[in-house]
């Protein structure tokens, strides 16, 4: 890694050693290279350094768009993910890197991290500290997710654009199922490919180079495939299930969606839209289109989550996996404005089923 004092320009010779200086993300992104695979170019300000004004005008030169993304020390392990609760900042001018430096670095300190942290006992661990790195902004044409299910299989979703869509549940993504024979079974626009090879394919062949089923996000640019994100599994993924599109108007008691998270839970549903509805009561089903981070403290109580948009991959469906709570995503609009008329529900994360008994 070249120094330049308080940026750092990443190489793959970043190791494990390294996660207390330059966050997990850096360590994970550094396996990649290692791995001869195509990562955008990233500078790291390491935990507690602060780069001069000289060192972010001289990015001028590189780009005049920046990502500005979270890679704190306990971001990306082994045992917990922290998807998506630290901040990234898009589409920075190079006179706007200092400040989004800082917006990065205070997510660390924020109640949604707090909450994750109590629910998921990491909270009497290590501190949270927080590298942040910058890589060059281009916006996608397609952005995607894969976790593995082991080495030799695992799934895939991804949509058209930038992964913001993706990742934050927004959008309920297309997905195919991957295993050594191939792709088994998917839905939505076809599959996915870059430079005439199956992006599941080489998801796959990642994971073998690397030897751990992975979580993986990735970008289809117009120069072809890069990787953003390296990191172990945290949590196993529920089965896939046949997807069934609710059509308008359906009629019956039990809503179809994807299995996030797996468990079966029954309570008093709420359709929350703001994350400080004074209705909210700990033991609620989460009713939602979509979830924000700072919602986590509310996943954090609730008996079960159940979302219009999103996808198996979402940072909502990995939270909830990590903190225990069945979830449900991707049941449509119309049929989440049933069931937030419906009272008590049942929701089954692992058969993808909301039930209004």
């Amino acid at each position: 890694m070249s120094t330049g004092g308080g940026l750092l320009r990443l190489t793959g010779a970043v190791d494990t050693d390294r996660r207390a200086a330059l966050g997990g993300k850096a360590v994970g992104l550094a396996a990649l290279l290692r791995a001869g695979l195509t990562v955008p170019d990233t500078w790291v300000v390491p935990v507690g350094a602060d780069p001069d004004a000289a060192e972010l005008e001289a990015l001028a030169a590189v780009a005049p768009r920046w990502a500005v993304r979270s890679s704190a020390t306990v971001e990306d392990g082994a045992a917990l993910s922290y998807a998506g609760l630290f901040r990234s900042e898009l589409d920075v001018p190079v006179d706007g890197l200092a400040d989004a430096i800082a917006a990065v670095r205070a997510s660390a300190d924020s109640g949604r991290v707090a909450a994750y942290r109590e629910r998921t006992r990491a909270g009497g661990g290590p501190g949270v500290g927080m590298a942040v790195l910058l890589q060059p902004f281009r916006t996608p044409l397609r952005s995607g997710l894969w976790l593995g299910r082991g080495l030799g299989k695992g799934r895939l979703e991804w949509a058209a654009g930038s992964g913001d869509a993706l990742v934050s549940g927004a959008v309920t993504p297309s997905w195919e199922e991957w295993t050594a024979a191939g792709r088994v079974g998917g839905w939505g626009l076809g599959e996915l490919a870059a430079g005439g090879r199956p992006v599941g394919a080489a998801c796959l062949a990642v994971q073998q180079t690397l030897g751990v089923p992975a979580d993986l996000e990735f970008a289809v640019l117009d120069t072809g495939l890069v990787w953003l994100q390296f990191r172990p599994m945290t949590s196993e993924l529920v089965d896939a299930v046949p997807h069934r599109a609710q059509g308008p108007g359906e009629e019956g008691r039990t809503v179809h969606g994807t299995p996030a998270s797996s468990g079966r839970a029954t309570g008093r549903a709420l359709w929350v839209r703001e994350v400080d509805d004074p209705q909210w009561e700990p033991g609620t089903v989460l009713l939602t289109e979509q979830t924000d981070p700072d919602w986590v403290p509310l996943m954090a109580e609730a008996a079960a989550l159940v979302t219009a948009e999103g996808g198996m991959l979402c940072h909502a469906a990995i939270v909830a996996r990590e903190l225990g709570v069945p979830c449900v995503t991707g049941v449509g609009a119309d049929a989440l404005a049933r069931l937030a008329s419906g009272g008590t529900l049942v929701v089954d994360g692992s058969a993808g089923t909301v039930s209004m008994p």
